[in-house]
């Protein structure tokens, strides 16, 4: 063999697909197929047994799923829709267990990303980001095992595998997301599917009651509840709070502020990532709609991302903050609404006043387990531990239930990774094409953070724990990774 034909040779070799990626190619029309067919079967199952939204909801579903495994941003799109728009819904096929939207999309997101990493085209990148977040996770385990807990196979497992596959998901986030265009796909699908949502948010507190109440209801076969508790009052009132399809008028308040705080920087931007008036038409019903969660949590970490923002670049919005806040103190309207945020803040309310007993009574629980804490789950321990766990801190939450190291590494980790991503953070805002998603990223993980001293939810719900990942994962992406591809282009 001539040494021209072993040089051909050796170059196609070396630049033919890996084995995986060459037997799906081969047989992608049979693979076709045999995925057509058993969505049709499934389809037609439901069909005939379930109402209308659920086959629908199926068919939807699927090819959102199947543009998902193409896509990885759109994989991770496809994660955000559903933790905004329907993040309690349980698929009407019942397989042992119920597996929600949320799981099948989860699923699918670190399926498509891990393919991607086996055959060679993406990798396991930020170490460092990996190591810490993996640190917490491994702590929390071992927690989890030395905790009174049963190991076995129940809801309070799997909430603690869901909350801890949750956290995990910066680091495939943090490679898809290194492409400016896959950062604008994912950053924009949180901005429009959160005005989606503020907009039913908006119409279901404008609605008449029985109505709204309805209209709730008729999410019963996707697994939402249908008691008198669907619609929601501020405490001892009968002022009716925006809940959408979230639930509870707080996950909805921060999962509007994370909305807010990108949809405010992609506003103020150079070079926003769209046009203009798309951020601020979405932040219309986003804003307005946290405003009636009645969330005051929300309300002033949204407070925090946006004074993050005028702190880092846009010094025009504390003009705007200062005008805003002299118009709020002599309209009308907006009495019932400061009032209810001094009371907040000088816990004058029975709402405010619990949550000082709930920060005694977690410190009490600490002292007792200090190392492992009291586990995540009650089962047949005394009622007055079941009534004495719930603290709205996440950081307090963390303690009691993994014990005081597994806070030290959840502290640490989104310390160092602020750290990681902070020169590369002020470099991207002083460019002249700074497109605004890295800054409001940042700002909304800051403002998420900051609630968390006086809400739970970043570390208790597994889809909020996403949302607060995949928004790290676009700051590490794009300031973190923007470093590495300048070191790279320097040596």
């Amino acid at each position: 063999m001539s040494q021209a034909s072993l040089h051909a040779d050796t170059s196609a070799s070396a630049g033919s697909p890996p084995l995986l990626t060459r037997w799906i190619v081969r047989h992608r029309m049979p693979i076709a197929g045999a995925v057509a067919v058993c969505l049709a079967v499934a389809s037609g199952v439901v069909a005939g047994s379930a109402p209308p939204v659920v086959p629908a909801a199926v068919l939807l579903g699927a090819g959102a799923a199947l543009g998902a495994l193409r896509y990885p941003s759109g994989a991770v799109g496809l994660v955000v829709a559903v933790i905004v728009l329907l993040p309690f819904g349980v698929l009407p096929v019942r397989l042992g267990v119920a597996p929600t939207f949320l799981d099948v999309a989860t699923v699918l997101l670190w399926a498509g990303w891990l393919a991607r990493v086996a055959t060679g085209r993406d990798r396991v990148g930020h170490p460092a980001v990996l190591a810490w977040f993996g640190l917490y996770v491994a702590l929390s385990a071992v927690a989890y095992v030395g905790s009174p807990d049963p190991i076995a196979p129940n809801e309070t497992a799997r909430a603690f595998a869901k909350a801890m596959v949750a956290t995990l998901a910066i680091v495939p986030v943090a490679q898809m997301a290194k492409d400016r265009t896959a950062a604008r796909v994912i950053s924009g699908t949180i901005l429009l599917a959160a005005a989606t949502e503020a907009s039913v948010g908006l119409a279901l507190y404008a609605i008449p009651r029985d109505l709204a109440y309805r209209a709730l209801a008729s999410l019963a076969p996707l697994g939402y509840p249908t008691g008198e508790s669907v619609l929601r009052y501020r405490p001892d009132t009968d002022i009716l709070r925006a809940i959408g399809t979230s639930i509870d008028p707080n996950m909805l308040g921060v999962m509007l502020m994370i909305a807010g705080a990108i949809g405010v920087a992609a506003t103020m931007a150079p070079c926003p990532p769209w046009p203009r008036i798309v951020s601020a038409v979405a932040l219309g019903p986003i804003l307005a709609c946290l405003l009636l969660t009645e969330s005051r949590g929300s309300w002033l970490s949204l407070g925090a991302a946006i004074a993050a923002i005028a702190v880092l670049r846009h010094r025009r919005l504390w003009l705007v903050a200062v005008a805003g806040a002299v118009a709020i103190t002599f309209v009308p309207v907006a009495q019932r609404f400061t009032e209810h945020l001094i009371s907040g803040l000088q816990a004058q309310d029975r709402a405010a006043s619990m949550r000082i007993g709930e920060i005694s009574n977690a410190l009490t629980i600490i002292a007792s387990a200090p190392w492992v804490g009291v586990g995540w789950g009650v089962g047949d321990r005394s009622i007055d531990l079941e009534y004495m766990r719930g603290v709205s801190n996440i950081y307090l939450a963390i303690a009691q239930r993994s014990g005081i190291p597994a806070v030290v590494a959840y502290v640490t980790a989104w310390g160092a990774t602020g750290a990681l991503i902070w020169r590369g953070l002020v470099k991207t805002t002083r460019d002249h094409d700074d497109d605004g998603i890295a800054l409001g990223a940042s700002a909304a993980v800051a403002g998420a953070l900051a609630s968390g001293m006086v809400d739970h939810h970043f570390v208790s719900f597994p889809h909020l724990v996403t949302l607060l990942a995949i928004v790290g994962g676009i700051c590490v992406a794009r300031t973190a990774g923007r470093q590495e591809v300048a070191r790279t282009v320097s040596s």
